[in-house]
C-alpha cells in the first residue's frame, strides 16, 4: 500500500513537472505574427495570442474636426507582456498630439514655408500609405511601412520608410526590445528639420495615467544627472544643457507593475542631440538637420521595455554597448 502511494506521488510530481515544462516550452515556442487590429487601420503584432505592438494608422479623415484629430498622425502603441495593459498614450489627455512611439518635427521648412508635423496643424498630416513588408517567427516580428508627411493639399513633403523589429527583452528580464529604423526622404528639394527638444525628434509618450500622477522617473548614464526627477532645460548654451546622452531610461508604475523604458540613440546621428524629459512621461531626443532629394536622413534607435525592478545603470549601459556594436555590423 505504502509503495503504491509512493508511486502515485512520484507520478504526480512527474506530471506536474511535465505540465510546467510543456507550458514553458509552449510559451517559448509562441510565434510572433501580424494580424488586423480591433478597428480599421490598426495592425497588431502578436506573440501567440497576446498583442505586443499596435500600429495605429487610421485612414486620414478630415470630414469633422474630431475625426481629423484622431487620424492626423500614425504611431505605435506598446503593450505590457501580459498583453492587457497599453503602456503608451493615444489621442486625448494632456498634449493630445503625443501618441505612443512617434517621430515628427514641428518646424519642417521647404519652398519658403513651414509645416508642423508634430502638432499636425493647418491640414498637415502623417498618413499611412502601405506596408512594404511584414514577417514573424519564434524569434521576432518585423514590419516596414511607407508614411507620407503630407501638406494641406495631401501632397507628400517627406516620404518616411519606417521599420520596426520586435524581440523579447534581454535574458533575465521580461518585456520587449524594439529596433526602430526610419528613413526620411525629401519630396520638395532642400528641407530643414528644426524646432526644439520639446516638439521634435523620435519620442516615447507613456499612458495618460502617468501624467495624472506625474510619476515618471529617470535613469541616465554615468556622468549625467543622477536625480530621478526629470531634467527640464531649454535649448540655449553651447553646447546646450542635457545633450548628447548615449541613452536615457524612464521608469513608471502602471496597473500594478513597474515599467522601465530604455531609449538608445545611434551615436552617428547629427549633433548636438538634445534630450527631453518630462514628469508626465514623454521623453526622447531632437536634433536639427537638412534633407535633400539625394540625401535622406536615416535614424536608428533601440527601445528596451522591461517590467519589474528597474535595471541597474550598469546593466542598461551594457545593453547600449551591445546596440552600438550591432550598428557597426553589416
Amino acid at each position: 500500500m505504502i509503495i503504491a502511494l509512493r508511486r502515485l506521488a512520484i507520478l504526480g510530481l512527474v506530471s506536474v513537472f511535465t505540465l510546467a515544462l510543456t507550458t514553458a516550452t509552449q510559451a517559448d515556442d509562441a510565434m510572433f505574427r501580424w494580424a488586423d487590429g480591433p478597428q480599421a487601420g490598426t495592425t497588431d503584432l502578436l506573440l501567440g495570442d497576446k498583442p505586443v505592438v499596435r500600429y495605429m494608422a487610421l485612414p486620414y479623415d478630415k470630414s469633422t474636426k474630431e475625426s481629423e484629430h484622431d487620424t492626423y498622425k500614425v504611431y505605435h502603441h506598446v503593450f505590457s507582456p501580459d498583453g492587457k495593459t497599453i503602456l503608451t498614450k493615444g489621442p486625448g489627455g494632456q498634449f493630445t498630439h503625443h501618441r505612443g512611439l512617434y517621430c515628427a518635427w514641428n518646424k519642417t521648412s521647404y519652398e519658403g514655408k513651414t509645416s508642423d508635423f508634430w502638432h499636425c496643424t493647418n491640414g498637415n498630416s502623417q498618413r499611412h500609405v502601405k506596408f512594404l513588408e511584414k514577417s514573424g517567427d519564434a524569434q521576432h516580428g518585423a514590419a516596414t511601412v511607407e508614411i507620407h508627411w503630407a501638406d494641406a493639399e495631401a501632397k507628400p513633403v517627406i516620404v518616411e520608410t519606417r521599420s520596426i523589429d520586435v524581440r523579447r527583452a534581454p535574458a533575465g528580464t521580461t518585456g520587449w526590445q524594439i529596433d526602430w529604423r526610419t528613413s526620411l526622404a525629401s519630396q520638395r528639394g532642400e528641407i530643414k528639420l528644426e524646432g526644439d527638444r520639446q516638439h521634435a525628434g523620435f519620442q516615447y509618450r507613456a499612458a495618460q495615467i502617468v501624467s495624472e500622477q506625474k510619476s515618471a522617473r529617470y535613469i541616465r548614464p554615468t556622468g549625467f544627472p543622477e536625480k530621478p526627477e526629470a531634467v527640464e532645460v531649454g535649448d540655449s548654451g553651447d553646447p546646450p544643457a542635457h545633450s548628447n546622452l548615449p541613452w536615457c531610461a524612464m521608469t513608471y508604475p502602471i496597473e500594478g507593475q513597474q515599467v522601465t523604458v530604455c531609449y538608445f540613440e545611434d551615436p552617428s546621428l547629427p549633433k548636438p542631440s538634445l534630450f527631453s524629459e518630462r514628469p508626465y512621461g514623454r521623453f526622447g531626443a531632437f536634433f536639427k538637420t537638412t534633407l535633400s532629394a539625394d540625401k535622406p536622413l536615416r535614424m536608428r534607435y533601440r527601445i528596451v521595455i522591461t517590467t519589474g525592478e528597474p535595471p541597474a545603470r550598469d546593466t542598461i549601459q551594457k545593453w547600449f554597448d551591445t546596440f552600438a556594436v550591432e550598428l557597426k555590423q553589416p
